[in-house]
């Protein structure tokens, strides 16, 4: 089930993840045994989430993998260290959808926010770092997931792509 897409402001999000390479087809074994690395981390240093967990996609290589990222928001910015990164989410115009079920047919969502909005007008904004051009925000932020109960219908996810 989706909702309507819809814009929000969004302020900017502080946050700590750890970054990898990942094919897409093995997002699924790949990186959720990085969400207790991370917890671990947090809980090290004594910093509670201030959001759920999230995926965020930042682009796609030459040979068709995702750089990804597995964290938490968090309310101040984090001392990175070891495989911890910290980031934010940068405020601004976020195109929305929440997919309520289990994650085998996510990526149809993906693909109804993308036709959303460029049916909009609206374009994904790109940020240039040193691995070339990224989405700006591309997150999967996991409202309700398999730790509320095993009845996968009851999952909800909201998708977010930073908009301009």
């Amino acid at each position: 089930m989706l909702t309507t897409p819809s814009v929000q402001q969004r302020e900017e999000q502080q946050y700590v993840a750890i970054r990898t390479t990942v094919a897409m087809n093995d997002i699924p074994k790949e990186l959720p045994p990085l969400i207790p690395q991370v917890m671990d981390w947090l809980g090290k240093h004594n910093i509670t989430p201030a959001g759920p967990l999230f995926f965020q996609y930042r682009h796609m290589d030459a040979n068709n993998n995702l750089v990804a990222e597995v964290g938490f928001p968090v309310s101040k910015p984090a001392q990175a260290d070891g495989k911890i990164i910290a980031g934010s989410f940068p405020g601004g115009k976020y195109a929305t959808i929440t997919y309520q079920g289990d994650y085998s047919r996510i990526r149809d969502a993906h693909r109804e926010l993308d036709k959303w909005v460029k049916g909009q007008g609206l374009k994904e904004k790109v940020i240039q770092s040193p691995e070339g051009a990224e989405w700006g925000g591309r997150i999967e932020s996991y409202v309700k997931g398999p730790e509320s109960g095993p009845d996968a219908t009851q999952w909800k996810t909201d998708i977010l792509y930073l908009v301009g």
